[in-house]
């Protein structure tokens, strides 16, 4: 499916993973932002933790915060050139501030395996 076809929000972008240009995989779609002005758009995709924690029970909420943050970054929905079983952006994923969590992790891990 192309970014110019009608699709569905739920099913086609959430939980769905971002592949940058480069076919490098750095992220998931977590929320979107929408234009619901005269005529109702798709503005953004959100990836992080800071766009699916309010989702979350308070108290479970605070522990996720202390381990994951509250990074949220916004892709802008141009950045999309092609939505199918994975979405596949434009741009890197350094370059739209996307996996730095999942580099400092990877970097972590590492770390520890070599202890």
């Amino acid at each position: 499916m192309s970014t110019g076809a009608n699709f569905d929000v739920m099913r086609d972008l959430l939980d769905h993973e971002l592949l940058d240009c480069n076919g490098v995989a750095c992220g998931m779609v977590d929320d979107v932002e929408l234009d619901l002005g005269k005529s109702p758009r798709l503005v953004a995709l959100l990836v992080g933790p800071g766009a699916w924690q309010w989702r979350l029970p308070a108290l479970v909420r605070l522990l996720v915060r202390a381990v994951a943050g509250t990074q949220r970054v916004r892709v802008p929905f141009e950045e999309v050139a092609q939505i199918s079983e994975v979405i596949r952006l434009r741009s890197t994923a350094t370059h739209l501030g996307l996996g730095i969590v999942d580099r400092r992790v990877g970097r972590w891990l590492g770390k520890v395996g070599h202890v």
